[in-house]
């Protein structure tokens, strides 16, 4: 989308205010939203946020919209009465505020433009989204497609690795110096040595105190210990030179080496992880392949031939789920709708009542009804499909379930719209504890 949420909402005045100091208060209202939903390393707020944004039908007292309207009212403290004034009904500002929030947090993180799609794929379709549809849509289409990317990525056989880039060592060596003894101090040196001192203004320089006149070995001694002292000051300085030009040499391929092999570890870490994948993508494609031939549940230790539509629905949905990850490409509900067609042929395709399968919770294996148990949720929040089924499993009693999804008592559902909405939900509650 080009634009934000909130700023679609208000061009299409699904919230009325021209007020550039409560449009501010709205966005200030987003921040907060964003702070509150990861406070934790846990996603589970995502879920019931999601379920409130999406339904145009929510009620003002649902928990999820007064703790969201409180903080709109921190920012903007005349908020419920400029509503008033407008005729608005807050609960579009609120869902407004909420929806810019996930919007902006499935920017930036791939789990959160997951869960929110998962969360809102299935039940969107039993929202009466109306006038705000074209927006909504809009913002769950980004976050379908950028799911499948990264599903894809993740289920993908490449055939060319994919690594870093390995660039070529370009290994720089600084020139040597040649060494060059110091013609003027040694000079100085030699006329120091050998010139007698009283003569020392006219040559230039000497500090002999014999002469050879003396004709003794006073002059030549003096001269030979001063010229070696001075011969080997200058040369020793020609060698200190260049031994440092020989040694930023080492330190210079040194340098060149370090970087080189700088790259060497991102190299093969990403080599290895283009392995891992491709090896990981093609297992999972074996498996699932083997699933879908053997129609075997390893859970109930049972062919799916064995079970009724409703039973292989929800067995399918806890199997599959058991064998992918969390982001997992669109083909994944083809494979499962396919594979229970393959069991139940068009019976799986055949629409019934919601209120007719929660009826029949009762008659689910066993194994199912625990399993389905450990993901009951207690609270007044909205709730999504799966939660509210493991509900009524758990209590027998289906008056909640409506309440809690927001989904019409006229729904209508096939056993292979049944087996996907629940895997969905499985998926998205992978993505709540383990990111």
């Amino acid at each position: 989308m080009t634009e934000s949420i909130l700023q679609s909402y208000l061009n299409e005045q699904h919230i009325k205010t021209d007020v550039q100091d409560n449009i501010d208060s709205l966005n200030k209202a987003v921040n907060e939203v964003k702070k509150y939903l990861t406070r934790r390393k846990i996603k589970s707020d995502i879920i019931p946020t999601t379920l409130v944004a999406l339904d145009p039908k929510v009620k003002d007292i649902d928990p999820v919209v007064q703790q969201v309207e409180t903080m709109i009212i921190k920012k903007w403290p005349t908020f419920k009465n400029s509503v008033t004034a407008t005729m608005d009904t807050s609960t579009t500002y609120v869902r407004a505020v909420i929806l810019e929030s996930l919007s902006q947090l499935s920017k930036d993180d791939a789990a959160t433009a997951a869960l929110v799609w998962l969360t809102a794929r299935d039940v969107i379709e039993h929202y009466q989204l109306d006038l705000e549809e074209n927006v909504i849509r809009g913002l769950l289409q980004e976050l379908a497609d950028r799911t499948e990317e990264n599903g894809r990525a993740a289920w993908g056989i490449s055939h060319k690795l994919q690594t870093n880039k390995f660039k070529e060592a370009e290994i720089s060596i600084s020139a040597v110096n040649a060494a060059q003894i110091d013609g003027e101090a040694l000079k100085v040196h030699l006329l120091d040595a050998m010139v007698h001192a009283a003569w020392s203004q006219q040559a230039g320089g000497g500090k002999n105190p014999h002469s050879q006149g003396q004709n003794n070995w006073s002059w030549p001694q003096f001269m030979a210990e001063h010229s070696a002292t001075g011969i080997t000051e200058v040369v020793n300085s020609a060698l200190s030179q260049q031994a440092k030009s020989l040694s930023s040499i080492s330190t210079s391929i040194q340098k060149s080496l370090d970087a080189y092999f700088a790259q060497l570890q991102p190299f093969f870490e990403g080599l290895n992880t283009s392995f891992a994948n491709s090896i990981t993508a093609n297992n999972k494609r074996s498996e699932l392949l083997w699933w879908k031939e053997s129609l075997y549940s390893r859970s109930l230790n049972a062919s799916y031939r064995s079970l009724n539509p409703m039973n292989t629905a929800v067995c399918m949905a806890l199997d599959l789920a058991e064998e992918v990850g969390a982001i997992s490409p669109e083909s994944v509900d083809y494979l499962l709708r396919e594979t229970l067609k393959d069991v139940h042929g068009e019976q799986a395709e055949e629409e019934r009542l919601l209120t007719d399968w929660l009826m029949d919770s009762g008659s689910l294996h066993g194994d199912i009804q625990l399993a389905l148990k450990e993901r009951a949720a207690g609270g007044d929040e909205r709730k999504p499909f799966l939660n509210a089924w493991a509900n009524v499993v758990q209590s027998g009693d289906t008056t909640d379930f409506f309440t809690e999804t927001g989904i019409d008592k006229t729904a209508k559902l096939t056993a292979s719209d049944l087996a996907v909405w629940l895997f969905h939900g499985l998926q998205a509650q992978k993505l709540v504890i383990d990111n």
